[in-house]
């Protein structure tokens, strides 16, 4: 009953945090009928080789009830990037889109060169790509990375501003219409009220655009670091200040931001409390909590529907079935439960 359209499996030589088989397990007990996985894995899943590696993995987890996608991510070398798009309409539905991270975060996939990104842009344009493009979206010269520091985990939300996911999704819009992008251009994980109405203006101007949130950015704000254990819920991008908490979730409601994506991404409990400090929280075994959340909040049924299944399936013109399954609880499986507290305040 739910499509979680971003999350991070690991398998290759990160088994020890997730494995796609267990992902697939939890997604399929917890009712999410479709996951799509991001390419930053170790290594990047950038050739058709790794892809195909990818979907063995997938055919031998042995949970046919859940459809596995896969992104498959983007470089600087334009012969990747053409080749890329000859993948995705090679093993479409399976490829379900394409991944740039316009930021660096997590694995090495970074192309942080305004140059670099404009020429993605032309390069999928020339090549006839009508796909999804989905952007992770912080600009490097925005960030002060000198600000972080680790034992006051609340700075990590400081030396990745606000302004550097503005001007990046600036940036990606700009690419887009100038390039004469014919594809679907998806802001990841909007964290940022300015950011949700940039995405807003570009579709009034007749850009074919769209943004998701995750559930840790109209749930959490950047207090949440200053609690016990607060680095765990370091991420990219950050948690927000608490009046863009409030707002996003406004947002949200105002049909503003087209679908929830929870950035599933699981590390162990020593990288996350200690060096190197890695970002990320899981999330895929959580979706009941969400849609409790949101019906808490005054969403209607029609509404909750919409963003965590809907919406998403209608983006990727993928025909996924809409299933209610018996739940099975696998949230102790996974190194801390970031939504513990939000549990015993929906329970009370």
């Amino acid at each position: 009953m739910y499509i979680d359209p971003h999350v991070h499996l690991r398998d290759f030589n990160q088994k020890h945090k997730e494995t796609i088989k267990h992902g697939l397990e939890v997604a399929r007990d917890s009712g999410v009928d479709a996951v799509f996985e991001m390419p930053n894995t170790d290594p990047p899943i950038v050739t058709r080789e790794l892809v195909v590696e990818r979907l063995k993995l997938s055919e031998q987890s042995g949970v046919p009830e859940v459809f596995h996608g896969i992104y498959i991510g983007l470089t600087a070398d334009l012969k990747q990037v053409k080749n890329a798009v000859n993948i995705y309409n090679e093993f479409f539905p399976r490829v379900v889109g394409m991944k740039l991270y316009a930021g660096h975060s997590v694995g090495n996939l970074g192309v942080t060169k305004l140059e670099e990104q404009k020429n993605i842009y032309k390069a999928l344009t020339e090549e006839n790509y009508k796909g999804i493009l989905v952007v992770h979206s912080e600009k490097e010269s925005e960030m002060e990375s000198e600000k972080w520091n680790p034992v006051l985990p609340i700075t990590h939300s400081y030396a990745r501003p606000e302004k550097a996911e503005v001007e990046s999704v600036k940036d990606q819009i700009e690419f887009a219409k100038d390039s004469g992008f014919k594809g679907k251009l998806h802001i990841g994980h909007i964290s940022v009220p300015e950011a949700v109405e940039l995405v807003v203006q570009a579709k009034i101007d007749k850009i074919d655009a769209s943004c998701g949130i995750c559930p840790h950015h109209f749930i959490f704000d950047w207090n949440q670091m200053s609690v016990k254990n607060g680095i765990l819920w370091k991420m990219n991008p950050p948690l927000r200040s608490p009046q863009s908490k409030t707002k996003m979730l406004e947002l949200l409601k105002e049909g503003k931001i087209d679908f929830i994506e929870t950035d599933h991404a699981p590390h162990t409990f020593t990288e996350k409390k200690y060096h190197p400090f890695m970002s990320g929280i899981p999330g895929l075994a959580w979706w009941d909590l969400f849609a409790e959340f949101l019906r808490k909040n005054g969403f209607s049924e029609k509404q909750i529907e919409d963003l965590t299944f809907e919406n998403a399936r209608k983006r990727f013109e993928l025909k996924i079935e809409k299933t209610d399954r018996q739940r099975i609880n696998h949230r102790n499986e996974y190194s801390f439960n970031p939504y513990e507290a939000i549990e015993k305040e929906l329970n009370a």
